[in-house]
């Protein structure tokens, strides 16, 4: 009698004990709207609109909220109190709850902000503050501009070769598609699309420099309609890929900048500039560049290292600031510091050769007027490194952010980007 008294006993302090924690465990969820692009300065303070809904009122509790920086070291940790009234409905059911936030004392930079809840984290992101102030100071060699122009001179010598073939298929009555060769810096191919219009006319151009490893696509009567276009990998990618010679391209060469990838790749930039001027159809005055990722480094490096570009709209460019970009994400240091490690080459020697390739330390010598995108939750190439290049540009420039985007900013606002990047590019045709 005595054992089955006990069991009753446990089996209602448990069912007890549960409810309790059913009632006191609330669940809260978290919304904050976006302000200036989460992209904040000193005429727009960092603030905060903190939305909470509950499916229960009559209750007070706190959430913490905790500030560090890009790379991870902790700013600050804060407490909000908050309370839903039996008042407070929401309307779209439930209760509501409200409280503001606003941070000072921050230096120009990147943040990742963490609101947490006991132990449930009900919203991280990333934003910035005061990002056109971020220095990231150049540490390019002395003989950077010396090896840059050696290059482009040892470019030069090579003949460009250029064959055009037609691609029926690809083709529309406004305009032809062919498939394009052309030979770079030690001989090697590139391949690309080029697409024009068949009015017989000639007319602006603009080229598309291609992501890491990105299939390389062919131009559709919608893209750029009215203009030439070309559409061109680097050596070794896309649809020079069966052609490869180089491995991982990021890894090639590190012996010496003169054998790196990206010296030949920046080139290549360079050799498809030299393509369109040699086209009848291309008006030989409005020129354009633009790319995604990698791409966006190509439309810097080629803005950098040739001024025939009318303006630039790279978008979350790559290889800018490698000290800190290589600090800040696995991808594609990894791969760097791998290929190091096969050849016995340290990473002081490492990040002397990036410095002849490290954006920051090339876009000085752009010209043109530049427009850049980016994503601000990017963890690929985060926003320090884009604004690590953009700062050192000293021509007219902007830039375009979204806010709740990663890497994959450009294909998620598509349309909003082609259609800002068109209007920037027509601010510049000369007719």
């Amino acid at each position: 009698m005595i054992n089955r008294m006990q069991k009753w006993i446990y089996v209602i302090i448990l069912l007890t004990g549960y409810s309790i924690r059913s009632y006191t465990q609330k669940t809260i969820n978290l919304n904050i709207p976006v302000e200036q692009n989460w992209m904040f300065d000193n005429e727009h303070p960092v603030r905060f609109m903190l939305e909470l809904t509950s499916a229960q009122s009559g209750f007070s509790d706190r959430i913490r909220m905790d500030i560090a920086t890009d790379f991870g070291n902790a700013v600050s940790s804060t407490f909000i109190t908050y309370s839903f009234g039996t008042d407070s409905i929401a309307p779209g059911g439930g209760f509501r709850s409200r409280a503001s936030v606003t941070l000072t004392n921050l230096t120009p930079g990147f943040y990742q902000v963490c609101f947490i809840a006991g132990t449930d984290t009900l919203k991280h992101f990333f934003f910035g503050y005061e990002a056109e102030q971020i220095l990231s100071k150049p540490d390019g060699p002395p003989n950077l501009k010396r090896f840059w122009n050696k290059t482009i001179t040892e470019l030069k010598r090579v003949h460009p070769a250029y064959k055009m073939t037609r691609l029926p298929e690809s083709s529309k009555p406004e305009r032809d598609v062919y498939e394009v060769e052309m030979r770079s810096l030690e001989g090697e191919i590139l391949r690309g699309y080029w697409a024009v219009p068949t009015d017989g006319q000639s007319h602006p151009a603009v080229v598309v420099y291609q992501g890491y490893d990105a299939v390389t696509w062919i131009p559709s009567p919608n893209d750029y309609p009215g203009w030439c276009i070309l559409v061109i990998p680097p050596r070794g990618q896309g649809l020079n890929k069966p052609y490869n010679r180089f491995g991982e391209w990021i890894a090639f060469g590190l012996d010496s900048p003169k054998h790196y990838y990206y010296r030949g790749a920046f080139a290549d930039t360079v050799r498809s500039i030299d393509f369109i001027f040699a086209q009848p159809c291309f008006d030989g005055q409005n020129l354009f560049a633009t790319g995604i990722s990698q791409g966006g480094a190509l439309t810097l490096a080629v803005a950098s290292l040739d001024h025939r570009i009318s303006a630039a709209a790279p978008i979350v460019p790559f290889l800018s600031d490698y000290p800190d970009y290589f600090r800040l994400v696995h991808w594609p240091a990894n791969l760097v510091f791998e290929g190091a490690a096969r050849q016995n080459i340290d990473k002081d020697k490492i990040f002397s050769l990036l410095t002849y390739f490290d954006l920051k330390n090339l876009t000085g010598w752009i010209k043109c007027p530049v427009l850049m995108g980016f994503g601000l939750q990017d963890n690929i190439t985060p926003p320090h490194t884009n604004f690590a290049a953009y700062n050192h540009i000293r021509t007219p420039k902007r830039w375009i952010c979204y806010p709740t985007s990663g890497h994959f900013a450009a294909y998620e606002n598509m349309d909003s980007w082609i259609a800002e990047s068109t209007r920037f590019f027509n601010q510049y045709v000369v007719w």
